[in-house]
């Protein structure tokens, strides 16, 4: 479905409300600022924001030639060629607003340009931590891709409800995330991550300690990066019962009661998330990595709708029709006992094809829509007057 033609006046008239900044987002806003200051003032902001997400594209072809199936030890310095491009990546996701107010070229069309390409360079972050945790076709990787997915389409449902995209709960956020993600696979190009990551907690855990509480046994024989995944994956549960709380509190829900409507638009990405379970473990463990891109470009593509029509005050439907061949695939899998490996590589990869085209052509049609509204270009600059040439450091 592409955009109503209200929906295009909607967007054009659309303000961008972001949430809260944290201590760290305050601490490094004059560096992201003195580094616009030396981007040339004929780079568009949505070439910033390509040019953040090609880091993002290179650590992921890297990994995937290194580690085809996230379960193959790493070379070290491609586990710090990926944590390097992680923050090269945010570090241009922070400049790009700047320098769409440095040069006066601030539009919706850019918000949905970043947050979009937010949401895909998900899978690079996924393939950087899966790669050197060596978690590939394990319920681990599903749990880990599904719940950051969900947690990012969440934040754009959220908006949709509120308003008002967050950024963070407390002094905890997205710069700590991605930052914190990157640093700490920089660390693990230094270390032997084989024997580190899969040591036993008992290890970990001092001696000492049994005398004072009693330490469960499943938790002792846990090996360190299935306990280090058990607290991402908490984490990412509080971010979605922290979102589910905002919106369930917010003014606009509260009086038109649209709970339910509000819960029934993540039924889509609840069943994608873990459809991944569907599949046969021989499937799971040998296809991980078209499981992998099917599944993100799929969320890419509903959460780049889910911003889209945000901004157009457009109707989201609960059931989201691009995800039935997702599902059919998933099931005929599953139940097909004729379907070979060979068979379901070639179905998979298939459904990776397709939604890399519905995610580029639906994303094509909607950019060009926007632009011929606002009279903008998407990657070069429509020369406007900017009244306050310092405005934009504010």
């Amino acid at each position: 479905m592409s955009l109503t033609d209200d929906g295009i006046e909607f967007i054009a008239a659309h303000k961008y409300k972001p949430g809260h900044y944290t201590f760290l987002d305050n601490l490094l806003n004059p560096f992201w600022t003195r580094l616009t200051e030396f981007l040339p003032m004929s780079l568009a902001p949505n070439a910033v924001t390509l040019l953040g997400a090609l880091h993002c594209g290179l650590a992921y072809s890297i990994l995937w030639y290194y580690s085809p199936h996230y379960d193959a030890p790493l070379p070290n310095w491609v586990v710090f060629l990926a944590g390097y491009c992680t923050i090269a990546y945010y570090t241009f996701d922070c400049m790009d607003g700047k320098q769409a107010r440095r040069t006066g070229q601030s539009s919706p069309l850019g918000q949905l340009f970043d947050h979009g390409f937010d949401c895909i360079c998900n899978l690079s972050h996924i393939s950087t931590n899966s790669g050197y945790l060596m978690i590939g076709g394990t319920p681990w990787f599903i749990m880990v891709q599904g719940s950051l997915f969900f947690a990012f389409f969440m934040a754009q449902w959220e908006e949709y409800y509120t308003g008002e995209l967050p950024h963070a709960m407390g002094n905890f956020g997205v710069t700590e995330v991605n930052y914190g993600l990157g640093l700490l696979a920089i660390l693990n190009g230094f270390i032997d991550r084989e024997a580190f990551w899969c040591s036993l907690m008992k290890d970990w855990i001092p001696s000492k300690l049994h005398l004072l509480v009693t330490v469960p046994e499943y938790l002792m024989n846990m090996q360190l990066r299935h306990f280090a995944l058990s607290g991402w994956f908490f984490v990412e549960i509080i971010l979605i019962l922290g979102s589910l709380q905002r919106v369930f509190k917010h003014d606009r829900v509260v009086q038109h009661k649209v709970h339910l409507t509000a819960i029934s638009k993540l039924v889509t990405p609840a069943l994608i998330a873990i459809a991944p379970f569907w599949l046969p473990k021989n499937i799971r463990e040998n296809e991980t990595r078209y499981i992998s891109i099917c599944t993100g470009l799929l969320f890419s593509f509903l959460t780049k709708k889910m911003i889209c029509f945000s901004m157009a005050k457009m109707t989201f439907a609960t059931i989201q029709i691009e995800a039935l061949p997702f599902w059919m695939i998933f099931l005929w899998i599953r139940y097909d006992s004729n379907i070979t490996e060979e068979g379901a590589t070639v179905l998979l990869g298939g459904l990776c094809f397709w939604y890399a085209y519905r995610l580029i052509n639906w994303s094509r049609i909607a950019i060009g829509q926007i632009c011929k509204r606002l009279d903008i270009h998407c990657f070069t600059i429509k020369k406007k007057d900017v009244q306050d040439k310092n405005a934009w450091k504010k």
